[in-house]
C-alpha cells in the first residue's frame, strides 16, 4: 500500500508538472517578446495577486486529485460521466470557480498488479483550505475511495480583462 501511495504521487506530481509547464509556454507563446503597454493610456485591467501577501487567499492554489476506483472493489463503479458529474456537483456547491480537468493515474499494486484509473483534477484558485477539506469529505464520500491526493501552493496570479 505505500508503494501503492508514492507512485500516486509521483504520478500526481509528474501531472502538476505538465500542467505548469504547458501554462507558462502558452503563456511565453502570447506573451513573451511583445512591447509593454504606455503606463498612461492603454495599461490592460489587471488585478494582480501576488505570492508576497500569505493573507491574501486569492494567492492560494489547490488541486484535488480524485481517483474513481471504487476502494472496495479496485474497479470504476460509475461511469466516467457520473464520476464527473459527482465531483462537479460538489465543486459548484464549495467553490465560486475552478477547473476540472480528466486524467489517467497509475500505480502498481501490493500484489504487483499493474492498475490504471480514470481520474478527476479539481484545480481552484482563491479557495479556503476549510472550503476544500469539506468538499474532499464530501468526494472521498461520493466515490468510496480511502484517500484523495489536495495540492497547495502559493501562487502568483492575475486577472487579466485586456486592453
Amino acid at each position: 500500500m505505500k508503494d501503492k501511495k508514492s507512485v500516486i504521487a509521483l504520478v500526481l506530481s509528474a501531472l502538476s508538472l505538465v500542467i505548469a509547464c504547458t501554462t507558462l509556454i502558452m503563456y511565453c507563446s502570447s506573451h513573451c517578446g511583445k512591447e509593454e503597454p504606455s503606463k498612461e493610456t492603454d495599461a490592460p485591467s489587471v488585478i494582480e495577486v501576488t505570492a508576497e501577501d500569505p493573507d491574501d487567499s486569492s494567492a492560494v492554489k489547490y488541486m484535488i486529485y480524485v481517483g474513481t476506483n471504487d476502494k472496495d472493489t479496485n474497479k470504476m463503479e460509475m461511469t466516467e460521466e457520473e464520476a464527473r458529474d459527482t465531483v462537479d456537483r460538489i465543486c459548484n456547491e464549495y467553490f465560486g470557480g475552478y477547473t476540472l480537468q480528466e486524467a489517467i493515474g497509475s500505480w502498481t499494486d501490493d500484489d504487483g498488479t499493474i492498475v490504471h484509473e480514470y481520474s478527476l483534477v479539481c484545480i481552484i484558485d482563491g479557495g479556503d483550505e476549510e472550503s476544500v477539506y469539506k468538499a474532499a469529505d464530501d468526494m472521498i464520500k461520493a466515490l468510496n475511495q480511502s484517500s484523495i491526493l489536495i495540492e497547495k501552493s502559493t501562487i502568483g496570479m492575475d486577472y487579466y480583462s485586456g486592453k
